[in-house]
């Protein structure tokens, strides 16, 4: 197995594992900043202490997390502060790695098995064939066996 291909599965399995994790974690509504100074019971005056920075900047860090307009570094900065960890990841929206990669290379079959297809009607070729749904999954199987940075475009 090559060292690329290696690399991907182990990819795979930490995004997975990610994404199997991220179904339990759902943003509080006033964001995790709020959320954890209530946890620990830490005041907005303490916060900006610990952060070198005015009580309005670590509220305007609330507003922007709430927002979506806050950087992870400032996110980390302040995670540290609090004596917690930012941990992000990016996962699937539905499922598993693979199936995204598998949707991906059908999409790319079908494609390929459409146009062949065409040509072959062309030349009175389709006698005998089997079901357009089977040779696309066929190949989307081999598709799917390559470098996905292949078959993205």
């Amino acid at each position: 197995m090559s060292v690329s291909r290696v690399r991907q599965r182990q990819a795979t399995g930490k995004v997975n594992n990610a994404a199997r994790m991220a179904d339990c974690l759902e943003k509080p509504l006033g964001g995790w900043i709020a959320a954890f100074q209530e946890a620990t019971g830490m005041t907005a005056p303490v916060l900006a202490d610990r952060l070198g920075v005015t009580r309005n900047n670590v509220y305007g860090s609330i507003r922007n997390e709430q927002a979506g307009t806050i950087s992870l570094n400032r996110l980390d900065k302040v995670a540290k502060a609090m004596g917690g960890r930012l941990v992000y990841a990016i996962v699937p929206r539905e499922g598993l790695v693979e199936e995204i990669v598998m949707a991906q290379a059908r999409r790319r079959a079908r494609r390929i098995i459409q146009r062949t297809r065409a040509h072959m009607a062309l030349e009175q070729q389709t006698e005998g064939l089997r079901s357009q749904e089977e040779m696309i999954e066929e190949l989307a199987r081999e598709i799917a066996g390559e470098r996905p940075s292949d078959f993205w475009k």
